[in-house]
């Protein structure tokens, strides 16, 4: 690499680690899940006054008893960091949309703190588990030495110097007889964290400095322990101790360094090189010309077509774009790189992703099928011996050979529900066609992990949720790895029932499946089937295209052509011998004349004596016969001549003419018969695989039927592509059995199960190079596991640059760029999936700070890599080849990855709403009925409930918030549950008045009937009411999107409307229903809106009073 380019990478990534040092730690939102028991607020009085343990003593429920406390410390308000950063800032002209923007999208509110102390059940602080928020130290070196001063080795002094005082502060403690934290020493930590970071945040005596949250377990253990929901969300909560400071606020930070490092080490990792690259604009193809469609429809022949296929229905097909994004990102990715695809909601991303997995694990198969022995999987010579810190145990494991490494799949998202949709839906029955019922894949050992609870008993799954497989993992964060170790490996169940849930022990004990021979024997006979059917069609594909464009006149035109000319050649030889022998003929006629004459000149000779006196007759008659003499010899030159050119030319000529004709005769005749077999062909593939619908020009691409239907896809194929899969599922399954059984009887493997089983409980193995076997273990059992990127780092602590095969990459629009560092750098390949059309990434910083810390390098300076700007998505589109142009809000021009167009979730009008705001109507309507019947929870039709009014704060309209309580009300009465339905706004104001405005509700109350539970309240307007930004990747039913703002705040209203992607999420979240509840002529005149109001598709405007009577009515007739 270039030193200039690796400077520009560089700059890159350290502006990003700049901006990680500014985000607070959001203490204040992971307090909001705790219970009120759990935590308590100290402030400087409290702990002034404190001289004995009673600030840390608890009244905790009589199950539980104490297992330890987090100490938050140095607790303020995140606003201060905008305050105080103010006066470094660059100038930014500020309009109403940039004012509205960061009103919604900011989130620098709440409070955040500078450290977390964990303390044991004896409340002894644990120093050497010390989490730091790099926020107070970044405000700390603004104020004091400007922006400038911000950087990684800065900080990585400051952590050294912090370390020192800890140690300092932890040798006066060992003086103390009670090792417990006192009240006192808490302000002593305080001043000690304030002094290092240059910043003392101001509070008076009531204020919070710390917060301290009890730690619980139940007093008897039970077979499974999951902490409660709020220790969950906690950042690693409870990762193994570290000697060196963990960071609080930035799940990135690390990476970024990381990241920086291993490019000074000039090592190269491509996706993320690619990843942070300069574009090419050049070498694009845009996949809506005629260039883009050429490419397609070379990259969907049957040669392309991945050979294996998830188990859906033989009859469902992958759309143009689907099958197109799969065999491209399959190619360009055979070695390393990434690849990005434009997902909008409901155009079948999972689907897309789930071929991508199953090809994956059938390439594996086929190199395990190389193996004679399944011990040949695993590197010869010395074995590799593990030990975890802390652990006293040493594991002797087998590391698997090269070439079965580099299929490693890991699902990430910063969107929670994006990876758990995929990770926790596709080992469901339900994810399978029907007719694949008996496909199978560690099936009891899945059963355990889905269906177990906490007490260790089993949950009963419907049909549908029970797993058919162990194929993906949820993992991540701390409590996710650990639920897995203890369902996978531990708590057996107390059954003898045949089909019961197993460990993955008792599964290898107790397997009957075939040997490893049978299935790889089994599997090669698949893949040799699919092989041939792939071939086949090939060989079809490229008849039907040779012979399309021909006939049987064009086809045998050269030949044809050849036969004519060589006829015509011959022709002219027998011409020009017959001319010749015509010619000869003559001479010897005349020679003959000449004869005749000859004797009648010698019979007319005059007698002797005129002869001997030369008489005048004697004179003649001897001319006579000089002429004639001449006149013969002639006659004989011209005879010679013409047998001459005959018989050496002419004849030679003819000769070769008959040849050559014979020759193109016969060439001709195999020319035709080459037709006539081709058509004989032809007619044989089309009776055996049917005539498959092509189009007759690239243009017809663009025809819905084949952007649904895609290209050749059949039934009997899917199927075998299908029993492809499965039958490498059976294999790694035979393996397993083989190599993992205890004792003699296995190979090893054993012990890399007992490791991994550590590795998911969070222990580090003390060499870290052999994580990577490790996790490289995990996933020959597991094909698949997901995690969020804010876990990410931790999950995979001490895997290196390219170290996991495949990345995968949902809801990639969502995700600020420098979240996707870590992952990128540990990948060999990524695929990028998302939406840029959706809402961009939340981001916490305001405007001008993002700005100014990109002004500190030229490479950053144009906010390419503002975090508030781009997502992953843009970035990773940025440098794909292939895509298509659109055009943003502003009219530029924006080059996104290429794109998925059939779409199947909304229904008419949603559909046709979001197809014209945002995807320039290139999307193709890919459900079978484009209406549906009236159904609950809300018997109407999709409509503008019209209701104006004036805000009573910010963007909140009471009238509507009334409206929304009153019908949801209703619902609740009628139905005695509460409604299966979304109610999004543009606006965080409206978000919490209607949150409140619910609680307050008559029937909401606790003691109203049909009783309402709190927590059931509290989840539903948790998981049903919020902002666009909640229901991100989400879809629901039904859909109220309640508009907020009145004309006198109209510039609120301008802002939601200055782009289409607002608007847009809230019509693709509904699949059957919308309904748009606001100041109809307000709203209806906006960009965008218009469309709803007065466009192609307008939603029928109706008062809320004729919405309710007419609802009333509906749910009678029903």
């Amino acid at each position: 690499m270039k030193a200039q380019g690796q400077a520009r990478l560089l700059d890159i990534l350290d502006y990003w680690h700049k901006v990680e040092f500014f985000l607070p730690y959001a203490l204040g939102k992971y307090v909001e899940d705790f219970k009120e028991w759990e935590t308590r607020w100290l402030s400087q009085e409290i702990l002034q006054q404190s001289k004995d343990s009673r600030w840390r003593n608890f009244s905790i429920p009589d199950d539980l008893q104490v297992k330890g406390f987090n100490l938050y410390i140095g607790v303020f308000d995140a606003s201060v960091i905008a305050t105080l950063c103010e006066p470094y800032l660059a100038a930014l002209s500020v309009d109403e949309n940039t004012f509205y923007e960061e009103q919604e999208r900011v989130e620098l509110e709440g409070l955040t703190c500078f450290a977390k102390i964990k303390l044991n059940a004896q409340a002894v602080p644990q120093l050497d588990a010390v989490s730091l928020s790099t926020a107070p130290w970044a405000l700390g070196q603004t104020v004091s030495k400007g922006l400038g001063a911000l950087g990684h080795q800065a900080f990585e002094d400051a952590k050294e110097q912090l370390v020192k005082l800890l140690h300092n502060f932890h040798g006066q403690r060992q003086q103390n007889d009670d090792p417990a934290l006192m009240a006192e020493e808490v302000m002593h930590l305080h001043q000690l964290l304030c002094n290092w970071a240059s910043f003392t945040p101001e509070q008076n005596s009531g204020s919070a400095v710390a917060l301290l949250q009890v730690l619980t377990q139940p007093k008897v253990e039970k077979p499974l322990t999951q902490p409660s929901a709020a220790q969950a969300t906690e950042v690693e909560d409870e990762e193994e101790p570290d000697t060196e400071i963990d960071i609080l606020n930035s799940f990135f930070i690390k990476d970024i360094e990381r990241a920086i490092a291993s490019l000074q080490r000039a090592e190269q990792p491509l996706p993320l090189l690619q990843y942070l690259g300069e574009a090419d604009p050049g070498k694009r193809i845009d996949l809506y010309t005629d260039n883009g469609r050429k490419a397609i429809y070379q990259a969907l022949q049957p040669q392309c077509i991945n050979p294996g296929h998830w188990p859906d229905e033989p009859g469902h097909a992958m759309s143009l774009m689907q099958q197109f994004a799969i065999n491209t990102a399959l190619g360009t990715l055979e070695n390393s790189g990434v690849f990005s695809v434009n997902g909008p909601p409901g155009t079948g991303k999972t689907t897309l992703l789930r071929d991508m997995f199953a090809e994956n694990i059938v390439r594996r198969a086929r190199v395990l099928a190389g193996y004679s022995e399944a011990e040949d999987a695993f590197v010869g010579g010395k074995k590799p011996q593990v030990t975890f810190k802390g652990m006293p145990n040493t594991y002797t494991i087998r590391a698997l050979k090269p070439e079965l490494t580099g299929y490693e799949m890991v699902v990430a998202s910063s969107n929670n529900a994006a990876v758990e949709n995929i990770s926790r839906d596709l080992p469901k029955r339900k994810s399978l066609g029907k007719c694949w019922s008996d496909v199978q894949y560690l099936q009891p050992v899945a059963h355990k992990i889905a269906a177990q609870k906490s007490d260790g008993s089993i949950s009963d799954l419907s049909d549908e949720d029970k797993p058919w497989g162990l194929i993906c993992a949820a993992l991540g964060n701390s409590n996710n790895r650990k639920v897995l170790q203890e369902r996978m490996f531990f708590a057996p169940v107390d059954s003898t029932e045949p089909n019961r849930p197993l460990t993955i022990r008792q599964w290898v004990d107790e397997y009957k499946g075939p040997t490893f021979k049978d299935a790889s024997a089994a599997f090669k006979k698949a893949d040799e089937e699919v092989s041939k059917a792939l071939e086949e069609r090939a060989r079809y594909a490229s008849l039907l295209e040779e012979m399309a464009a021909t006939d049987e006149q064009a086809f045998l035109h050269l030949q044809q052509q050849s036969f004519n000319q060589a006829e015509q050649t011959r022709v002219s030889a027998q011409q020009a011998v017959d001319q010749q022998q015509q010619q000869l003929q003559a001479s010897a006629q005349h020679l003959s004349s000449l004869q005749e004459l000859e004797r009648l000149i010698d019979r007319s000779r005059p007698v002797w004596w005129k002869r001997l006196f030369n008489t005048q007759a004697a004179k003649t008659h001897r001319d006579e016969q000089l002429e004639n003499a001449r006149l013969q010899r002639q006659a004989h030159e011209e005879i010679n001549r013409a047998k001459s050119l005959l018989n050496n030319s002419l004849r030679p000529e003819l000769e070769s003419a008959q040849t050559a004709l014979l020759f193109c005769k016969s060439e001709l005749d195999t020319r035709l018969a080459q037709w006539q077999d081709k058509c004989r062909c032809l007619d044989d593939f089309a009776s055996r695989l049917g005539r498959p619908n092509l189009p007759s020009q690239l243009s017809e691409l663009e025809n819905s039927e084949f952007q649904i239907n895609g290209l050749w896809h059949d039934e009997a194929l899917n199927r075998l592509r299908s029993t492809l899969f499965a039958a490498a599922l059976t294999l790694h399954e035979a393996w397993l059995a083989e190599v993992a059984p205890s004792g003699s009887n296995g190979k090893g493997f054993s012990a890399n199960l007992a490791a991994i089983s550590l590795l998911l409980s969070n222990k580090t193995p003390e060499d870290e190079r052999l994580t990577q076997v490790l996790w490289q273990s995990l996933f020959m059992v597991i094909p698949v596991v997901s995690s969020t990127f804010a876990s990410f780092a931790n999950q995979f602590r001490g895997l290196g640059a390219g170290s996991l095969g495949w990345l995968y990459i949902d809801e990639a629009g969502q995700a600020v760029p420098q979240a996707a560092v870590g992952a990128l750098w540990r990948a060999q390949r990524a695929m990028v999936v998302g939406d840029p059309l959706q809402i961009e990434p939340v981001f916490t910083l305001p405007q001008r700070l993002v700005k100014t810390l990109g002004q500190l390098s030229v490479h950053t300076a144009n906010d390419a890599f503002a975090p508030n700007r781009v997502s992953v998505q843009s970035l990773a589109d940025h440098n794909n080849l292939y895509g298509s142009v659109f055009k943003n809000d502003t009219d530029q021009e924006l080059w996104i990855g290429s794109p998925l167009r059939v779409h199947r979730r909304c229904i008419e009008p949603m559909f046709s709403l979001s197809n014209q705001i945002a995807y320039g109507n290139k999307m193709v309507f890919g459900l079978p009925n484009a209406h549906a019947e009236q159904d609950a929870p809300v018997y109407s039709s999709s409509c503008w409930v019209d209701i104006p009014g004036n805000v009573e704060h910010k963007q909140v309209v009471p009238q509507q918030i009334e409206f929304m309580v009153d019908l949801l009300g209703q619902l609740y009465l009628r139905d005695g549950e509460l409604p299966q339905l979304y109610v999004i706004s543009p606006f965080k104001a409206v978000r919490l008045a209607l949150q409140k405005a619910i609680r307050m509700a008559a029937w909401a109350r606790p003691n109203h009937r049909p009783k309402l539970p709190a927590g059931e309240l509290k989840q539903w307007l948790k998981a049903s009411v919020g902002t666009v930004h909640t229901f991100q990747g989400k879809e629901q039913d039904t859909v109220f999107m309640l508009l907020g703002a009145d004309t006198e705040h109209a510039g609120a209203a301008q802002w939601a409307a200055s782009k289409p992607n607002l608007l847009n999420v809230a019509l693709t979240r509904a699949k059957r229903r919308v309904y748009l509840v606001g100041d109809f002529e307000l709203w209806g005149s906006l960009r965008y809106f218009d469309a709803v109001s007065r466009g192609k598709f307008p939603l029928q405007r109706m008062g809320p009073a004729s919405f309710l009577a007419k609802l009333n009515a509906l749910e009678e007739q029903t």
